[in-house]
Formats: C-alpha cells, structure tokens, sequence
C-alpha cells in the first residue's frame, strides 16, 4: 500500500514518529494502483525531488516539511493541476492542512 499522510497536529506529528497515531492524527490518502501508476509515471515527483532535494520514489518513505518546502512544494502542485485530476487538487489540499498546521506530507511508499 501507498499512502501520504498529514498529521493533524504537532503532537500528532510526533505520535507518527513513534507509531503511536490515535484516530484523527492524520488526514491521508491511500493510492490506488492507477493513481500510483498515474503519479509514478508522471514528472511531479521527479519535480518535487529535484526543488527539494528530497528522495520520494517506490523503494523510500519521504516527507515535505517546513513551511518553505511546503510552499515550493505547492508551486510545483499547483503548476502541475488540471481540472481533470482530482489527484493533484487531493495533494494540493493535503499541502495546504501541512501549511495550515505547520506538520508536513509525508510519503510511505
């Protein structure tokens, strides 16, 4: 299974650490095998590694943390949406409760 996850709070964020969520910790999403495919085969994550430095591939857990990585990451979010992804706008709003609660996306793959 994939899944990119947001803790809900900075507690939350420290629980996920420890593997010791509660129900409500996180808001996430679980991919699909065609959104993975979709997403895999796609330049956003390439993108998003390259703009960050980050390593967010099949083989490795990553996160986006930080108010300035989540702001870069949003740009290339942003840039990539169409109308006819709900995928991408599903991240986006991700992105945006990391912003909001100043926590991060977090990619278990």
């Amino acid at each position: 299974m994939k899944w990119i996850v947001v803790p809900t709070s900075k507690e939350a964020m420290q629980r996920l650490d420890l593997d010791q969520c509660r129900p409500g910790d996180l808001e996430q999403l679980i991919l699909s095998p065609e959104q993975w495919a979709a997403l895999s085969g796609s330049d956003l994550l390439p993108s998003l590694n390259r703009a960050l430095g980050t390593l967010i591939d099949d083989y490795e857990d990553a996160s986006i943390q930080g108010q300035a990585a989540l702001v870069t990451a949003l740009s290339i979010l942003t840039r990539a949406a169409t109308a006819q992804d709900p995928l991408i706008h599903r991240l986006i709003a991700l992105n945006r409760l990391a912003q909001e609660r100043d926590t991060g996306l977090f990619f278990y793959f």
